[in-house]
């Protein structure tokens, strides 16, 4: 289990300013940061796809969950917050700053991310538009598939509703998707897996 301050995975340089390579690093926040972190949540998520304050400071308690900064040179260039299960690394949130955005700041971080569990998924919208059609497209250039299940996000408030999503996972589709989807709910949304309720 992840319990280190930081990740260090070597990286191509983002932008392609110089040559050879660079070190990209994930540094997990301290709860202090966790405000501005959540304020960048609400500004990249819909509410349906986000934890309350509360909730979000709460869950900075659980050894399997991490915020960390993504940060290349001293650089600050977005975050990405992880689940470490035992099936897999859940990426749960993942933002890029926008000025670092189309510089494949993105792809070198979720490389890493890769890199370093092994086995990774992650949650994305169906493909009813062109930007959640090149979301999907981007997680798959970087060696993602769509498990065909038929797959929900289970509501993180009281008052939201299940979001039909599909679930990616890297190097391959799972061949015990199941299994992960049971302890991706039950660790992450705390509810059980049921597939026939959804469609």
């Amino acid at each position: 289990m992840l319990r280190t301050a930081a990740i260090y995975t070597r990286c191509r340089p983002f932008g392609g300013e110089r040559g050879g390579r660079i070190m990209m690093r994930l540094e997990r926040i301290g709860r202090e940061e966790m405000p501005e972190i959540y304020a960048a949540m609400q500004q990249n998520f819909i509410s349906d796809e986000l934890r309350d304050y509360r909730a979000a400071m709460a869950v900075l308690d659980d050894g399997r969950y991490g915020v960390y900064h993504i940060v290349s040179d001293g650089v600050r260039l977005g975050f990405i917050c992880i689940w470490n299960l035992k099936s897999a690394a859940f990426v749960e949130h993942f933002v890029i700053y926008e000025p670092y955005r189309g510089k494949g700041v993105g792809g070198e971080a979720i490389d890493c991310v890769c890199g370093k569990f092994g086995k990774v998924i992650l949650e994305v919208e169906k493909p009813e538009d062109d930007v959640k059609r090149r979301r999907i497209a981007f997680y798959q250039r970087h060696g993602f598939a769509i498990n065909p299940q038929p797959y929900a996000q289970p509501a993180y408030r009281p008052d939201s509703a299940w979001v039909p999503m599909h679930l990616m996972s890297f190097p391959a589709a799972a061949d015990n998707f199941g299994e992960l989807v049971s302890e991706l709910y039950e660790a992450v949304y705390h509810v059980k897996y049921t597939p026939t309720e959804i469609q």
